[in-house]
């Protein structure tokens, strides 16, 4: 996990976030629709949404309801886009049009998190009178000029912001924390720009939606590449993730690599340098492989691909290109031998899971002990969490998945009770063994636990403490602490 580099610019509410642009990209014949220059203004909306959160320190309950606002822009078959981040956690949304003091009710009818993107739609046709969907455009050339539409706070009339496209290229998205393809330009930016259009002759290049943390003026576009990417899969009914190569690799500049490598002078690629555990059965890739290009696109020394002319970008971009299911194709050195090989490409996995939204978090309570499944979002708890989190969490997310541990059990905490007396002080750690067996998830380790007939239960941390108690007295306790502490029920419902 990459720590946050970025600020969302999220819905403006009774938090705050800094935000930023919009992008386009090419291949968008599929999804193109006809406005003027004119009647753009009239497709970018003010998105108001009521929004609550779960509390993942106490996972039976959310916190307090905000409101807030972000932008979007209204698109073909009158789906309305925007970010993600404006409608996360969401109970209740409304849509204005400019100039129209009416808000609409509208519905959330795909989300996207990894690629911060969403589409909503209005039931009352009324809505969409005068509205005519703005079709996208191609990715824009180094310093163009874009235009960055949106409701940004201070006002309630739209806003428009200009501004030079100075840089394109992969950067990590905060809302997910995913590394995808971004579009960085120069623009003023405020908060409430969020899911507004950015424009390059009168056509969508992209969607604002973060903006540097310790930089003024610099803020990050969606392109139209990404957007159509969530676009497609949503058109087909496919999973709309982003697919991700999780392999360990390293550059090959230095010549004695290279020659150990058995590489020829015309030779470039980079090294594979791991493959997990739960990919060795399906990767057709070794250790130590010199991939050479991926679908014919040779990859350079420095793990370099030719992007446009005059521009490189990391080779990765091949693979955010691709779907969920789709095939890619290696051509590969080993021990000197060239050969291809192809490989399916599935949806990610990952330790310690990516950051989620619009979900319930997952516990189970017995006798005071509350366990929890390690991720993101119980990270997030932790302001700046890469540094303020228990160390031993944050170097769970270093870990890959195994076949026999794909998620860390953590003691989130323990509900002081005569029960559990002696080890109250004990929380956020990582459970390694329940009676010396391997903990594997929290649904297996919440039927192992329920399923004990010894006289103790025994749980082994990562730290190497026991925790040993009476099953029995355990069990009988649970109800009792519940009700003191006001915790509705023993599990959560997806359990």
């Amino acid at each position: 996990m990459l720590k946050k580099l970025f600020i969302i610019i999220t819905i403006v509410g009774n938090i705050f976030y800094c935000e930023s642009l919009i992008a386009k990209e090419n291949n968008s014949e599929k999804f193109q629709n006809v406005a003027t220059e004119d009647q753009v203004l009239d497709a970018v909306i003010k998105i108001f949404a009521v929004t609550s959160s779960p509390n993942f320190f106490m996972p039976w309950q959310n916190y307090p309801q905000s409101q807030g606002t972000g932008s979007g822009v209204v698109i073909k078959d009158n789906l309305i886009l925007t970010n993600a981040h404006v409608v996360a956690n969401q109970s209740f949304l409304m849509v204005r049009k400019q100039g129209n003091p009416k808000r609409y009710v509208a519905k959330s009818v795909a989300v996207c998190h990894t690629a911060d993107l969403a589409l909503l739609k209005v039931e009352d046709q009324s809505f969409y009178k005068d509205i005519t969907p703005v079709e996208f455009g191609v990715l824009p050339e180094l310093q163009e000029e874009v235009s960055v539409f949106g409701y940004p706070v201070g006002g309630d009339n739209i806003s428009i912001t200009k501004g030079v496209v100075s840089r394109i290229e992969p950067v990590s998205y905060s809302h997910s924390g995913r590394t995808l393809l971004a579009i960085q330009i120069d623009a003023a930016i405020n908060p409430g720009n969020s899911g507004g259009p950015v424009l390059h002759d009168n056509k969508i290049i992209g969607l604002a939606f973060q903006s540097f943390r310790s930089q003024q003026n610099i803020g990050y576009v969606i392109p139209q590449s990404i957007i159509n990417h969530f676009l497609t899969d949503f058109y087909n009914k496919k999973n709309s993730d982003f697919p991700e190569l999780q392999i360990g690799v390293m550059v090959m500049e230095n010549p004695d690599l290279r020659k150990w490598a058995k590489m020829r002078d015309v030779d470039t690629g980079i090294m594979v340098t791991k493959i997990p555990e739960v990919f060795k059965d399906s990767m057709p890739l070794n250790v130590n492989d010199v991939i050479l290009a991926i679908d014919d696109e040779p990859i350079a020394n420095n793990g370099s691909v030719v992007f446009r002319k005059n521009e490189i970008i990391d080779f990765k971009y091949l693979i955010m290109k691709k779907h969920i299911g789709d095939n890619i194709n290696f051509r590969l050195l080993r021990d000197g031998k060239e050969m291809v090989v192809d490989y399916k490409l599935t949806a990610p996995k990952y330790l310690v899971k990516s950051r989620r939204y619009d979900i319930t978090p997952k516990y189970y309570f017995m006798g005071g002990l509350l366990f929890v499944p390690l991720n993101v979002n119980f990270l997030d708890s932790w302001n700046d969490w890469w540094n303020n989190a228990p160390r031993e969490l944050v170097n769970f997310c270093n870990d890959d998945i195994k076949p026999n541990r794909k998620e860390i059990v953590v003691l989130a905490n323990i509900f002081a009770d005569e029960v559990n007396v002696g080890y109250q002080d004990i929380k956020f750690k990582g459970i390694k063994k329940l009676n010396d067996s391997e903990v594997v998830d929290l649904r297996s380790f919440v039927e192992k636990l329920e399923q004990i007939t010894d006289e103790f239960v025994v749980i082994e941390l990562y730290d190497s403490r026991k925790i040993v108690l009476e099953i029995a007295k355990l069990r009988a306790s649970t109800k009792q602490i519940m009700n003191r502490y006001r915790i509705p029920q023993d599990r959560s419902n997806n359990l």
